[in-house]
């Protein structure tokens, strides 16, 4: 990161003996810079670790007075307010309760820049004691029990509140943004009925309201818990403008005197390992993807152009080959270094300009590999077409990097006569060897309602369990359901129309399909995925929706695709439900 001042004025803050820390502002956000020593052996841990806390996607776990704190915080860096606070925190390994005063400043650099400085001192034990121990009882009383709550349910929930039955009151644990958000709307009515039906207004998928709003009514829920204990509900979401699974958990605490609610983004566990999943892991799987059928595998750093070599199964043919001469350095150098060395003349200008940081922060897509080809020579004088892939990966807190992999594709290019390799490459799915997202859109938006006859169907799949299969059995068993699943589709499907790959483990097929056959059809694709056994794993459980336009002739081909979905959706989640209650049988026995 660039020093905000002079670097003897970054050493000074840095290694000063006084608790403080050194706060910037970017992209709207209010970031840790810097803590100090004396900051960090206050707390117990390190700078760096502190900088990580205080820039992690809740500051304030901590810390007691939650709400009053990012009020604080709030007003000071959106503004010249003045920051002059005390709280209670948790403080090192044993969460020993410390009080901390903190007094914050605004500061400019030379060039203007401001940032920003809160110095902190912690008030004594026995001051402490005196000023605070009427609320120091109560809060270690609440702490204890909230621990307890903490206890009770998986901490992978991203919401917890707890219903007090007898007074009709919900209390909150621990909440993510939306359940802020969610919280400051209901206000003082804080009945169970009142903060689910806000929760669901503000939040839930319409198609899914009425079953969540079943939780706000107490006597339904403990009849639930007679049978299901814990109670499981799963739903869908609108977040940031996306449809997010989500799951309810519901269970007795405190000898049924309490209902606690915990709400679990559970879309990684539908989906293949993508919210809430380290960067280090994604870059590992990208990594390892294209290592396989790469030549040459890189890292960048887009903030800081950095560039370094992962692996590579190229091998010089003599000492002077110039192939990879650098293994780690500035990207633009190292980028522009090949380009002027083994790129043909003609290709150099518009390679500059498409593999150039700016370029790739806008042509390419998370979850979506982006491909430049080009025309090399080598060393020895000889001509060969090269494809560079990118993947774009970007962590919580918004670092962008790139995982780039460089190919030889002549023998694919004289496959593939007359540049048709570059359509397969742009509408195929490489691993599959159906259509790709990129065709499914293409056709979604160019087809003529009129195309649409009575015999015509959408359907639209999802595999079950794949997350499963990858963490147990390894990545080459879930690619290898995902294979088996799209071969399955083309052999029974593959007559009357097209399939599409439209994500990791999301497929789509649009066929026309007599109705005389049309369930003959139906059944023997249900066989073969039944049927299907492969290397790694035994079995394909695929969730399935379908609709024909004989249904409603008045259907557009988009509200088909809408319901195909959601008849896919609630065939997956009674698939997850029944799994859920097969296992806590299992669990019994």
């Amino acid at each position: 990161m660039e020093p905000l001042f002079s670097p003897d004025m970054h050493v000074f803050y840095e290694h000063t003996s006084i608790p403080l820390a050194v706060y910037y502002t970017k992209n709207n956000g209010f970031k840790a810079y810097l803590a100090s020593e004396g900051f960090a052996r206050m707390y117990e841990t390190t700078p760096e670790a502190l900088v990580d806390r205080l820039n992690s996607s809740d500051p304030f776990a901590n810390i007691i007075e939650k709400n009053e704190m990012a009020e604080a915080v709030r007003a000071f860096s959106d503004s010249d307010e003045p920051y002059n606070v005390v709280f209670h925190e948790a403080i090192g390994p044993d969460k020993k309760i410390k009080t901390v005063h903190a007094i914050g400043t605004h500061e400019f650099t030379r060039d203007g820049r401001r940032y920003s400085l809160i110095r902190y001192d912690e008030i004594s034990d026995t001051s402490r004691h005196f000023l605070f121990r009427d609320e120091e009882k109560a809060i270690e009383k609440e702490r204890q029990f909230l621990a307890r709550i903490d206890d009770a349910i998986a901490r992978s929930y991203t919401s917890v509140a707890y219903l007090d039955i007898a007074e009709d009151l919900v209390h909150p644990v621990r909440l993510n943004r939306f359940g802020q958000f969610v919280w400051e709307d209901v206000g003082q009515r804080r009945n169970l009925r009142d903060s689910i039906d806000v929760y669901t207004r503000s939040l839930v998928y319409k198609d899914d309201a009425e079953g969540v709003l079943k939780f706000g009514d107490i006597s339904w829920v403990m009849e639930q818990l007679k049978e299901n204990n814990p109670l499981y509900h799963v739903y869908r979401t609108i977040r940031n403008g996306k449809i997010v699974y989500y799951r309810l958990k519901v269970i007795p605490f405190d000898g049924g005197k309490k209902l606690i609610y915990g709400f679990e983004h559970f879309d990684e566990q539908i989906r293949e390992q993508i919210a809430r999943k380290s960067e280090h892991d994604t870059q590992m799987t990208l990594l390892a993807g294209l290592s396989c059928e790469y030549e040459s595998v890189w890292l960048v750093d887009a903030a800081i152009h950095h560039a370094r070599m992962i692996s590579t199964r190229i091998r010089p043919a003599k000492d002077t080959d110039r192939s990879h001469p650098v293994r780690e350095g500035n990207y633009d150098t190292i980028i522009g270094n090949y380009i002027d060395n083994f790129v043909v003349a003609e290709d150099r200008e518009r390679l500059y300009q498409l593999s150039s940081i700016e370029s790739l922060m806008r042509s390419t897509k998370e979850d979506e590999i982006y491909h430049i080809n080009y025309c090399r020579i080598n060393d020895e004088g000889s001509r060969n077409y090269i494809q560079l892939a990118i993947a774009r990966v970007t962590d919580e807190m918004g670092v962008v990097r790139f995982v780039c992999g460089f190919r030889n594709i002549d023998a694919i290019i004289e496959e593939e006569k007359n540049r048709n390799l570059l359509y397969n490459m742009a509408h195929m799915d490489n691993m599959t060897n159906v259509n790709n997202r990129k065709t499914f859109v293409e056709y979604m938006d160019s087809i003529d309602p009129e195309e649409i006859k009575e015999e015509f169907i959408f359907f639209s799949f999802d595999l079950n369990d794949l997350k499963d299969v990858n963490d147990s059995l390894g990545h080459e068993a879930g690619d290898e359901l995902i294979k088996g699943a799209a071969n399955c589709m083309k052999e029974v499907l593959g007559k009357y129309g097209s399939v599409y790959r439209t994500g990791g483990d999301e497929f789509a097929a649009l066929a026309n399909i007599p109705h005389d056959i049309r369930a003959d059809v139906i059944r023997r694709l249900k066989d073969r995925f039944e049927g299907w056994h492969g290397e790694y794993s035994q079995k394909l459980s695929i969730s399935m929706g379908y609709v024909s336009a004989s249904e409603d002739p008045s259907m557009t081909i988009e509200e088909m695709r809408r319901e195909a979905d959601k008849r896919m959706y609630a065939q997956k989640s009674d698939y997850y439900m029944q799994e859920g209650n097969d296992r806590r049988r299992n669990r019994h026995h």
